[in-house]
């Protein structure tokens, strides 16, 4: 899904807590303008994009609309 998300020119993505491992990781770290993942977070599981999207936003200097 990373791979195609590249392809389509997508700059940022979220990978949820349970979602990835390592490999995952370093494509996203490598391909990506902007990674949220890992630890982390409100929780204890990492970021969240129910709990934290907001957040991880304003951090990004970006506004979310849901």
């Amino acid at each position: 899904m990373l791979e195609e998300a590249k392809g389509l020119g997508i700059k940022a993505v979220w990978l949820q807590p349970g979602t990835f491992d390592d490999k995952v990781w370093k494509y996203a770290t490598e391909n990506f303008e902007s990674v949220v993942g890992g630890d982390g977070g409100r929780g204890g599981e990492g970021w969240c994009v129910l709990v934290d999207g907001d957040r991880a936003a304003k951090a990004a200097g970006r506004d979310v609309k849901l």
